[in-house]
């Protein structure tokens, strides 16, 4: 006994729209070339009232960029095969369905491609950035620029009080050792305390204060090393 296998009838449907929906009978029609029409239109004719569900095999997963031509999906129904192609480019959005469809049914949602980024834009956007951070850096330097006349006030103020003591201790030194004694004293305390309160090591949680500090430090640690070796 021998056995025949039918040929199949495969077709392409291209699908311009934003959905792929499975195809009735008058669509594959058109579709199918003129030499196969004929024997698609009796394979359609002997189809039953349960054969009217399509079997759906997916060829792209959602979120898959599509190009023209690009196959989407493959329906079969007896010896009729159809691949649902679009004929623009795309996304995949969403499947609609899994396993079978009935014609005219919703398989996909298709979406247009993102807009790539023009050359203009990424400029645009770059000039954005660049004038952000011209903005912060300004600030920035507003606010150096007045810790910096802070700082020069506070050498001032160091200044006299450097001077008066070193006068101080010039008299101390012509009125006795006693008190040349106790004026050096004085001074260990004094550079002690300054150590203290502006040593760039003393611990400070605001690096603004810290960075201030170390500049006071390095302006007059060496004035007071100078003035400890006359």
């Amino acid at each position: 006994m021998k056995f025949f296998h039918r040929a199949e009838t495969t077709l392409r449907c291209l699908s311009r729209s934003n959905y792929l929906s499975a195809p009735d009978a008058q669509r594959l029609l058109k579709s199918c070339p003129e030499p196969q029409r004929a024997r698609l239109s009796r394979r359609l004719s002997r189809l039953g009232a349960d054969d009217r569900l399509w079997s759906v095999e997916w060829h792209k997963a959602p979120g898959e960029s599509l190009r023209p031509q690009d196959v989407v999906t493959v329906l079969r129904l007896r010896e009729i095969v159809v691949e649902l192609a679009v004929a623009r480019h795309g996304v995949l959005a969403e499947r609609l369905v899994s396993e079978g469809a009935e014609a005219g049914a919703r398989l996909a949602r298709i979406d247009k491609p993102a807009i790539p980024t023009s050359r203009s834009q990424r400029l645009r956007d770059l000039l954005t950035q660049f004038t952000t951070r011209h903005h912060l850096d300004i600030e920035q330097i507003k606010t150096l620029q007045a810790q910096l006349t802070e700082n020069e006030k506070l050498v001032g103020q160091l200044r006299a009080e450097i001077l008066m003591l070193r006068a101080h201790r010039n008299a101390e030194h012509l009125g006795g050792r006693r008190s040349s004694l106790s004026a050096d004293r004085k001074f260990r305390r004094l550079k002690l305390e300054f150590s203290k309160r502006f040593h760039p090591d003393s611990q400070s949680p605001d690096p603004a204060e810290r960075r201030r500090r170390e500049l006071v430090f390095q302006e007059f640690w060496p004035i007071l090393e100078q003035i400890e070796r006359s």
